[in-house]
Order: structure tokens, then sequence, then C-alpha cells
């Protein structure tokens, strides 16, 4: 009895031991990454340090890989927020911003495609497998539940700002599949946290993707596009929408504009971007679109403010072309003038700064 007791104790001693020791080295990882560039490729996450004099730039790849011996598989989205980065691939990988490591991995998707931080406690993910936006609780990193987004439909996208999100139920490539709805989530009310669905608004074909401007929440919708059988396919159109009270504004079909996608707004909320079967359109919030880089088949697009010198900030537009594979694209924004390019480990899928 004497022998188990003190085996006992042994066992306690030796697991907070393991416990102290496995704290000491997250603790103890090199804060290496932080402010800067990370580029999301089908082969994993890199940082860029962009921030650095020229001739100190460099790229680091995988890194997730490299801190915490742990593959990315099938990368599709990045998000980053409140010192985190949320990779979502088949499942939810989380890491620290400063040294990458990992700060937790979730499963329990059907098909996530991209995610939205709404407070520190909760991520939605939005799971087109299963036409629901998962709840995830950033305390324990597990599921804490679901909200459906329609029968049938398939999510691909939210956007949040306040204390409102807005889920694009994107539909499919053919015209029977189509789909013309986004979905309103209430993640608070008077200051207590909820998941509540808010609303559903019909929109044009295909909601693709979203962005606020200063007053207003504005949707692109890609519409039909096919391009296996092109007859039925339909021009893209843009939504201006009051996102407090749920009220479609405006609408316009955008003329001769095809698989419209990626939509983008600069800093000042006064321009916006967005790709095309032609290449990268401009417009302002009139919504009258000229054709700003062309031939650039693109599936993302990030504007960043850069400070230049004490007096100049420029913005840039960066992108990728899937005509020219393991390349990030770099273009001033407002006049469309190519700056360079950076290569990387594989196809470029997504850009983002922190």
């Amino acid at each position: 009895m004497r022998f188990l007791k003190y085996f006992l104790i042994l066992l306690v001693v030796i697991s907070a031991c393991k416990k102290d020791e496995e704290k000491e080295l997250e603790v103890n990882l090199p804060k290496n990454y932080d402010s800067g560039m990370y580029i999301l490729t089908d082969h994993g996450i890199s940082f860029y340090n962009y921030l650095a004099a020229d001739t100190l730039r460099t790229l680091t790849e995988d890194i997730f890989k490299k801190v915490n011996n742990i593959e990315i598989i099938h990368p599709r989205s990045l998000h980053i927020s409140s010192k985190y980065a949320y990779i979502i691939g088949d499942k939810l990988y989380i890491a620290n911003i400063e040294t990458f490591g990992n700060e937790g991995i979730v499963d329990g998707f059907s098909d996530p495609i991209s995610c939205k931080q709404v407070d520190e406690d909760r991520l939605y993910v939005v799971d087109k497998g299963d036409a629901t936006v998962k709840i995830i609780n950033l305390n324990n990193k597990e599921v804490l539940g679901h909200i459906e987004t329609g029968d049938t439909s398939m999510p691909i996208n939210i956007v949040g700002s306040w204390y409102r999100a807005f889920v694009m139920n994107g539909g499919g490539d053919d015209f029977i599949n189509r789909d013309s709805s986004i979905v309103a989530i209430d993640y608070f009310q008077s200051g207590v946290a909820t998941n509540d669905f808010s609303g559903k608004l019909d929109v044009g074909y295909n909601p693709s993707s979203a962005v606020f401007s200063t007053n207003n929440l504005w949707v692109l919708c890609k519409g039909v596009y096919n391009t296996q059988d092109p007859s039925n396919n339909t021009q893209s159109s843009m939504y201006k929408i009051a996102p407090w009270s749920n009220v479609i504004d405006d609408d316009k079909s955008l003329t001769d504009i095809y698989n419209a996608d990626n939509l983008a707004i600069n800093e000042s909320k006064s321009r916006m971007f967005f790709s095309s079967t032609d290449g990268i359109y401009m417009t302002d919030l009139t919504i009258y679109p000229i054709l700003h880089i062309p031939s650039v088949d693109a599936s993302f697009i990030t504007i960043n403010t850069e400070q230049i010198n004490d007096s100049t900030k420029v913005e840039y537009l960066y992108t990728n072309d899937a005509n020219q594979s393991g390349k990030v694209l770099k273009y001033e924004a407002w006049t469309g003038v190519f700056v360079e390019s950076i290569d990387v480990n594989g196809n470029a899928l997504e850009v983002a700064f922190y």
C-alpha cells in the first residue's frame, strides 16, 4: 500500500514536470515573426519581412511546419486577428503571430473554407460542406455549436463589423446550382454575446465576396459562369446594403463583366477592386468600374498601405496570376503600375498583413 502511494506521488510529480517543460518550451519559442507579410500557398504559410530595408528582405517558407513540425493539409484561407493567425485547411490551425507556435488545431468540419474572429472568445468558420457556420470556442479550441445558412446552400465567405457578420452563399458553377442569398448573424446584442440568425437577403446570382465601406456593406455577385456551358452565363453585379437594417439600398449590373470575385477596399474606403475574366477592375463607390490591371487571372486581392518615407504613404495591390505560378504580384493600387514579384514555394492562395 505504501509503495502504491509513493508510486502515485511520483506520477503526479512527473506529470507536473512534463507540463512545466511544455509550458517552458512554448514560452521560449523565438519571436521571429509578428509584423510583416504572411503568404499562404498550397504548400503552407510563409513570412516575408517587407518592412525591412530592400537588401535585408527575406522569405521564410513553411513557418508553421518549421516551428511545430506539423504540416497544414490542404491550405485554403488565412485570417489574422488579435495576435493570432487562423489558417483554414482540412482543419483549423491556430498560430501565435509572434512565434508561430501552435496554439491549437480544431477538427470537426466537412469542408471548411473561410473564417472570421468575432471577439476574443469566438471564431466563426464557414463550413461549405454542411451549409453551416461553426462557432469555435477559442478558450478550449472546440466547436461550440453551429448556425445553418440554408438548405442546400454553399456558404463560401464571411465578413463582419461591429456586431453583425454576413455570410455569402456562393452557389455552384452551373445555372441549376446557382444561389442568390446572403445570411446575417448577430454575434452581439446590447453588449451581450449571441450567435443569432438575424436575416436573409436575396441579391444577384452567386454572391462571392463583400467589404464594408464607412456606412455600407458592398456585396459582389459573380453571376453564373460555366466554362463548359457558357450559354447560361450571366453578368456579375454589385449590391449596396445598409448592414444594420438589412436593407438593399441599390444594385447595379456590371456590364460585360463576368465571374467577378475577390472584392477588396482601400484604407480610406474610397476605392474597391475586384477580379474578373478580363483582369482586375477598380471602381469608386458610384460603381463605374474600369479595367485597371488587364489579363491577370487572380484568385485573391489584398490592399496594403505602406510608408515610403517620413511624409509619404502608398497603397499597393497584391495578387496572383494563374498563368504565373509561384509568384505574388505587387502593383501600385491607384495607377495599376507593376512594382515587383515575390517568388514563393507553391501557388499563392492569399496574402495578409500584420
